[in-house]
Parts: C-alpha cells; sequence; structure tokens
C-alpha cells in the first residue's frame, strides 16, 4: 500500500470502545509490553459514544462485552447503534450479564479513560472519534450510519463492507492569500473541481466508486487560518470572526453544490436525506440557523432551494491536516496555531525549517501553539465544526513544562486532570474527533519541535 510508489500509504483501524480487546487495543503502539502483540504500522481509533463518556464524568463503571457473543445471545448487532438505540440494547446487555452474557468485564469509566490518555500522552494515539456526534450530523441516516473516522479524522461517511467503501476526494482553500472578496470563487471553484474529479477519476476497487457515484462526497477544507488571524491582527479567542469566515465558507460551498444539483442533477441517495427535509450543515433544521447565523435570510433561501432543486454531494467540506502541502502552498498548516513562529521539524526524508510567511509584519499575532492554553484551540475548532459538514483534524499539543500556562504560578507544570478537562470540553463542545496528542516534554522548551512531527499529509 504505497500510492503506486509514490509514497508510504498507512492505515488505520478503529475500535469501539465497549469491545472486550480494548485493553489490548490500547498498548499496540506502546514501546513495553509482549512486542508480539504491537502493530506500530497501524494508526489505532477509539470510537466512543456519549454514554461512555457520561460515565466517565459520573465515575461509573463500563462493560466491555464480545460482540459475536452478544450478536449469538441476544441478536443484537451493537457496532450499528448509536444515540439512545446504542444506550437502550446497552442497558438491555449489561442487564443479562451473567444469564446471556458470560464474556465480558467490568472497569471504572473514568479510570479506562485515564489509560487512554496515557497512550496518547505515550504514543499520541488513539485518535479519538465521537460516534454519537458524527451521526446525529449525518446526512444519509436513512441509509445507514458512519462507524468511524479515516486516517486523518476529517472524511468520513456511510460504508457497507462488500458495497460502499468511503473515498476521500479532498482539497483546501489557502486562507493566507485570501481576501474576504475571494471567498465566495474560491468556494464555487473548489466544489466543482472535487465534483468533476469524481466523474474522472477511477478508484482503486469497485465499492469505492459505487460510494463515489451513490453519494458524490467531497471535502472542501482550508489551510492558512493562523496566517488569516495574524494579518488581521487576530487571535484563536476571536471566536465571532472565525464563526463569520467558515459561515461564510460553508455557506458558499453548500451554494455551489444546489446549484450543481439543478445542471446535473442531485447525489443519488438525496431522496430520504436530512437535505430532502431542508436541513441544511450538520443536518440541522432552519430553526439553528435562524438563532445562529449572522445573515439569516440566504440560509432560508439555501434550506427553499435544497429541497426544490437537491444538492449534488451529501459531504462538502472537511479539514484536512495539509501538512505537506501547506509548505508547497507557503503558509501554515490547516487551521490550527503554528507550532512556534520558527521551527524546525523533523520529516523521514531530513529536517525542514518553518516559519509563518507572514511573520514579519504579524510576528506579535502569531500565536504559539507550544504554548498555547489548548482549551482555545478545542473551543475554536468546535466553532468551526458548527458549519463544516463532515469533520476537521484537530491536533492537541500539551506542554509539560512549568510554568507554560501558569504565569502567576511559575512552578506549576500541567496535571493530568488539564488534559483530561481539555478531551472533556471537546467532546461537549461538539468536535467530531480528536487527531495526534502532541507533547512539549519537560526540560526540553526549545525552539526545536521534537516529539511534535506531524506525520506527511
Amino acid at each position: 500500500m504505497n500510492q503506486g510508489g509514490r509514497r508510504a500509504g498507512a492505515i488505520t483501524i478503529s475500535l469501539d470502545v465497549w469491545h472486550l480487546d480494548v485493553p489490548e487495543f490500547l498498548e499496540m503502539q506502546s514501546e513495553n509490553g509482549d512486542q508480539r502483540r504491537k502493530a506500530y504500522d497501524v494508526f489505532p481509533q477509539l470510537v466512543v459514544t456519549d454514554e461512555f463518556m457520561r460515565r466517565v464524568e459520573n465515575k461509573e463503571s463500563w462493560t466491555f462485552v464480545d460482540p459475536y457473543e452478544v450478536k449469538e445471545k441476544l441478536g443484537i448487532e451493537l457496532a450499528e447503534l448509536w444515540g439512545e438505540k446504542f444506550d437502550d440494547a446497552y442497558r438491555q446487555i449489561e442487564a443479562s450479564l451473567d444469564k446471556e452474557i458470560t464474556l465480558y468485564k467490568r472497569v471504572d469509566a473514568r479510570h479506562l479513560f485515564k489509560e487512554v490518555m496515557r497512550a496518547q500522552i505515550e504514543t499520541g494515539m488513539p485518535y479519538i472519534a465521537f460516534k454519537d456526534t458524527i451521526n446525529r450530523a449525518n446526512p444519509n441516516k436513512h441509509e445507514g450510519y458512519i462507524p468511524g473516522v479515516n486516517l486523518c479524522v476529517e472524511s468520513f461517511s456511510n460504508v457497507i463492507p462488500g458495497k460502499y467503501a468511503h473515498t476521500c476526494n479532498l482539497d483546501s482553500l489557502n486562507l493566507a492569500n485570501l481576501e474576504d472578496d475571494d471567498i465566495a470563487e474560491a468556494c464555487e471553484i473548489a466544489v466543482r473541481l472535487l465534483d468533476n474529479t469524481i466523474e474522472i477519476t477511477n478508484t482503486p476497487f469497485a465499492d469505492s466508486s459505487i460510494h463515489n457515484q451513490r453519494y458524490r462526497t467531497i471535502g472542501v477544507g482550508a489551510m492558512g487560518l493562523a496566517d488569516w488571524l495574524a494579518k488581521r491582527r487576530l487571535t484563536y479567542k476571536n471566536i465571532e470572526a472565525i464563526s463569520t469566515l467558515f459561515e461564510n465558507i460553508g455557506y458558499y460551498c453548500t451554494r455551489t453544490s444546489v446549484d450543481l444539483a439543478k445542471e446535473r442533477g442531485a447525489y443519488a441517495a438525496f431522496e430520504g436525506s436530512e437535505w430532502s427535509k431542508g436541513h441544511l450543515i450538520g443536518a440541522k433544521p432552519i430553526e439553528w440557523y435562524r438563532a445562529n447565523a449572522s445573515e439569516v435570510g440566504r440560509w432560508e433561501q439555501l434550506s427553499a432551494d435544497v429541497k426544490e432543486y437537491g444538492i449534488r454531494n451529501s459531504h462538502i467540506t472537511a479539514i484536512a491536516p495539509n501538512t505537506s502541502s501547506s509548505l508547497v502552498q507557503g503558509c501554515t498548516a490547516s487551521i490550527l496555531p503554528t507550532y512556534s513562529k520558527f521551527f524546525y521539524d523533523k520529516w523521514a526524508k531530513g529536517t525542514v525549517p518553518i516559519a509563518p510567511p507572514f511573520i514579519g509584519k504579524s510576528f506579535w499575532f502569531y500565536q504559539e501553539n507550544k504554548s498555547l492554553d489548548q482549551k482555545i484551540v478545542v473551543k475554536s475548532v468546535a466553532t468551526m465544526q458548527k458549519w463544516i459538514d463532515t469533520g476537521i483534524s484537530m491536533e492537541v499539543i500539551f506542554n509539560l513544562n512549568q510554568g507554560v500556562y501558569f504565569a502567576d504560578e511559575p512552578e506549576r507544570s500541567l496535571k493530568a486532570k488539564d488534559i483530561y478537562d481539555t478531551l472533556i470540553l471537546a467532546w461537549k463542545e461538539g468536535c467530531k474527533a480528536i487527531y495526534y496528542i502532541r507533547t512539549v516534554q519537560k526540560d526540553d522548551f526549545k525552539e526545536g519541535a521534537e516529539g511534535c512531527a506531524s506525520c506527511a499529509n
């Protein structure tokens, strides 16, 4: 799997948080333990439900079960369930312990979450996919569910083994070089480009091609948000400005997909979808836009037009990591703050010096992610997520050196509870997934990015 010999491939494997093998799964990347049980070339993701997160908060117990036994004894296909249906089925399973269900293990939910955190701090993974949040926003509930996320956690849709395989069709707007008046045209070009790409692409296997034709899933993303903010002397605390920017991107991309439906027809699975009901980005009804949009009228018209004309693409926006492509584009990666105002990033083929492109004119307005309270990052990403219908690759960086986050307490360093609170906040604020967890190690607070080199995406 090496992308035609041009670049090394990679694979992600997901496991639901209730699965009996979760403890071993969390050790797959660690350096300690039985090496025969390791899989260092696999990128693990843990798929968690709201019920699990509630039990973490409430310090309640959690039960690992065997999906095969659950299916054989109770007729429940647990992996296919989310939301209230999952909650009800899971309680039914727990009520059957030591009766029909004999393969299980009870653990403390918060202790398990701490084990997840420990693995993330040590290895950067597992990624976390918030299954209920993802599926509530799924416009194609009428045809199935979304089991997990892709390798970079930003692109996902319905999949059916042996029938539909999700395919990533992605591009990104370079916000560093776009003025506000350019956004509408750039969004239109990006959407049309990706829709055309579906027509001319030969996918590697049939299930991918069938999925492309049925759902026409695309993902217009963004890079250079840190530059966009710095040029305007704004920071990641300027939530209103960030919301307006991504509201515009969400609107213009969706508008273009509706225009394409007028020209070429709606995607094949449109009838019965959330779109067909006039629900827009994230399967949200028009009432949400009346309460939250800065320009309500255009969203009301868009809702009416979607119901009348359909929409060309079932998913339209997704924000990828853009780590390597941003270097070519001359901007900061994705929508995250730059790691540092200047640093060396280590790659497989060497070390690359990196500095934001507008550092000369906007030095003081670039926020350094290596020392930025990650709750600020989480809240800004959650704001963007409201206007992005698929996902966002959100890396979280924790600096473990003393005094970095606590100016009034120079001897204090980040505690486990601080990390815990940040991850809980991501779930509560509506983030769909957490990508890598990065750390700046103690006594290594330098202008290098050791331990923080991003994967080449």
